[in-house]
């Protein structure tokens, strides 16, 4: 029968039943690859030695080390690997996350994300787009500034200005005062006009 714990996990879990799973390459100048993979119940870490073919050593099979939670907590050889290789940060996420910290935001699907970071202020949105490489990402997206372009101007959309939203971003446009955006939109006006752009990058409300 499914413990607390477990049930807790249900509704987050990967197809492979995974809690949590990173792969990456170690710092340079290794350049071995390595996984960590967390279910609700062990930690799991692999190494992949990329050894070159001239060595005694070249043929070198990947390793595994499982480690149930309290074990992990343990295992300082373990620990020490994953430190090395994917950082503190990546050890203390582990930590946490095995403790019960489930980070919730970050398993939404990408389309409630920026729904919610629409309703938001712009030095919230600023801050929330310090806390990871996945939040600065939907924090600068082209999905979540066009419409709060719209929400913050009246200029109206024209073929130049989608055209330099192309060139620049959304974002960008949406931080130029007056006199900087006529400017790129009158050199826009000047050139070739191309053939239509789609005007289908809003999120579906």
């Amino acid at each position: 029968m499914a413990n607390a714990w477990e049930k807790q996990c249900k509704p987050w879990l990967a197809e492979d039943l995974s809690i949590y799973q990173r792969t990456d390459t170690a710092p340079p100048p290794s350049k071995d690859f390595v996984q960590i993979f967390v279910t609700t119940d062990e930690v799991v870490f692999r190494m992949w030695k990329i050894i070159p073919p001239t060595r005694a050593d070249a043929n070198q099979v990947p390793t595994e080390n499982r480690a149930t939670y309290s074990e992990f907590e343990e295992d300082t050889k373990m620990r020490g690997d994953i430190a090395r290789t994917l950082g503190q940060r990546e050890l203390d996420y582990v930590d946490r996350l095995i403790h019960g910290h489930i980070d919730y935001p970050n398993r939404l699907p990408k389309k409630a994300l920026l729904h919610m970071l629409y309703m938001l202020d712009l030095v919230t949105i600023s801050r929330l787009s310090q806390v990871n490489k996945y939040f600065r990402e939907l924090c600068s997206s082209d999905a979540l500034w066009s419409k709060l372009y719209m929400q913050h101007t009246t200029q109206p959309i024209t073929h130049e200005l989608l055209m330099l939203t192309d060139k620049k971003g959304w974002r960008e446009v949406f931080f130029m005062n007056k006199v900087q955006l006529q400017m790129h939109l009158r050199r826009e006006t000047e050139k070739p006009t191309p053939k239509d752009k789609s005007t289908d990058f809003f999120l579906t409300s």
